[in-house]
């Protein structure tokens, strides 16, 4: 309970907290700035901020570098781990996977994407079928929602399998990963997928904007085209934004 003699910044954080609870303040509702919080409270900078920080720290609101803080939302967006590796699916709709999945839920995806000729790390030349010192071409990519920074995705490729083909352009391809290689005579038939959490590390907690205390949602799929592995796939997702669901379907009764 916040009583007068609490200090200031725990009466100011209380004020915020129940301007959000109450819709004064919307979710994606940019709060006052630092200066303004200062003249309304009468208090010092570092009060104010100590107040606001109070409410980051509750997962109230998020603070962007060069845009004060705005009310987070607090609804999550559902990755459908199964149904993304749906072939039929994604080539009549023609869009990438995780694309066409955010659109479904009213959002607005975009991604900004990076590609690399690196030697694979052990874990990812075992998982690939690769010798030592092999080759890999790694397609990166950091994904946002409405704008937000919200996921990562790295997909390692034998170099052999996609060199001069689009995966190994730094661009989106309009069908999506999974459908091109189809195309090329790849077409996945299973996937094997190890889920973990972990607590993000600084690049990580900085690139994705993770609140204190938050940890990552982090899936490694391994695709095979029929028993070959020709990507793996790691994923990683604040879990307080993100729901990883599979559809698993019923027992078969014979």
């Amino acid at each position: 309970m916040t009583t007068a003699s609490s200090p200031l910044y725990v009466q100011l954080a209380a004020t915020l907290r129940a301007k959000i609870t109450s819709g004064e303040f919307p979710p994606g509702t940019k709060l006052p700035s630092e200066r303004a919080l200062c003249e309304e409270h009468s208090a010092s900078r570092n009060t104010v901020r100590l107040g606001l920080q109070r409410l980051v720290a509750e997962g109230l609101i998020v603070a962007s570098q060069g845009r004060g803080y705005t009310v987070r939302r607090q609804d999550v967006l559902v990755y459908n781990a199964s149904r993304s590796e749906d072939h039929d699916r994604r080539v009549s709709a023609g869009v990438d996977a995780w694309v066409q999945d955010i659109e479904e839920q009213g959002r607005t995806p975009s991604q900004k994407i990076s590609v690399s000729i690196e030697r694979a790390q052990p874990d990812i030349a075992e998982r690939l079928g690769l010798g030592p010192n092999s080759n890999v071409l790694v397609r990166r990519r950091l994904r946002f929602v409405d704008d937000q920074a919200w996921s990562t995705e790295d997909s390692y490729y034998p170099y052999d399998l996609v060199r001069g083909t689009p995966i190994a352009e730094p661009a989106d391809i309009p069908q999506g990963v999974i459908a091109y290689l189809a195309s090329m005579g790849h077409a996945q038939t299973r996937y094997l997928d190890d889920v973990t959490a972990v607590m993000p590390n600084p690049a990580q907690t900085s690139e994705l904007n993770v609140e204190p205390g938050v940890p990552l949602l982090v899936r490694t799929r391994t695709g095979y085209a029929d028993e070959r592995p020709v990507r793996v796939t790691v994923t990683a997702m604040p879990t307080d934004r993100n729901v990883l669901r599979y559809d698993l379907g019923g027992p078969q009764h014979g």
